[in-house]
């Protein structure tokens, strides 16, 4: 099962970029210099704000530091609207994690590609669990992004995968077969494929979308900004 603390930094990036009527500041995409020094790398700032949204859900409403915050500023409804959003959607969100059945990673531009719906096929060598993928099957890929899988297809090779499924459903950008073979040589080797054959996965959009219920608690959470600023410049 994948676990929310596993992919809330990434989950959270992700429906920041996807969301940007949220009302945050894209400044917390970007690295901290404020609290690094020497050889330290920047800290991007929605790094913290996943962890409190971890420690949040996990136990259902604001906490420690967070509750005290909300109290001393008298905003008890907003308070109480975040709590319940939490318990809720908190809720949904590790609900909908215990859906998925694999977790894939891609590389750019295929990632980007699978987010807007461009590439609709994931090519992979039918090794290991790979070979275990079926229509049905949710995917997790970086960690952030849920797609369904609507049926996977066999092939001796990813050539003849180029070229029944077409290039621009399986590798976006890319002109010739031969180029997209290269792709793929990158990951696998010759005998490999050849011994194992390869594995034409079809995804599509899922009902249940990951950054909904994430968008939603987001909605009311720039209650938690005050603390951020203060910590980065204290």
């Amino acid at each position: 099962m994948v676990e929310l603390r596993n992919c809330m930094e990434e989950l959270l990036k992700f429906t920041l970029e996807s969301n940007t009527d949220l009302g945050f500041s894209p400044d917390l995409l970007l690295p901290s210099h404020s609290q690094t020094t020497g050889a330290e790398a920047p800290y991007p700032l929605y790094k913290r704000l996943a962890s409190v949204l971890c420690e949040c859900i996990e136990s259902g409403g604001l906490c420690g530091t967070y509750d005290e915050l909300a109290l001393c500023n008298s905003e008890k409804k907003i308070k109480e609207e975040w709590n319940e959003l939490m318990l809720d959607k908190g809720l949904e969100l590790v609900n909908i994690l215990k859906t998925v059945d694999f977790e894939l990673h891609v590389q750019e531009p295929f990632f980007t590609q699978l987010r807007d719906g461009i590439k609709t096929i994931e090519g992979r060598c039918a090794v290991g669990d790979y070979n275990r993928i079926g229509s049905g099957s949710l995917i997790l890929f970086n960690k952030c992004l849920l797609l369904e899988v609507q049926e996977v297809r066999w092939y001796a090779s990813f050539y003849e995968m180029l070229k029944a499924e077409s290039l621009v459903k399986v590798l976006p950008g890319v002109k010739a077969i031969e180029e997209g073979v290269q792709v793929y040589r990158k990951f696998y080797s010759e005998e490999k494929e050849n011994y194992n054959g390869v594995l034409a996965i079809c995804v599509r959009k899922p009902t249940s979308h990951l950054y909904v219920p994430l968008a939603q608690i987001l909605s009311v959470s720039m209650l938690l900004l005050p603390y951020y600023y203060y910590s980065e410049n204290n």
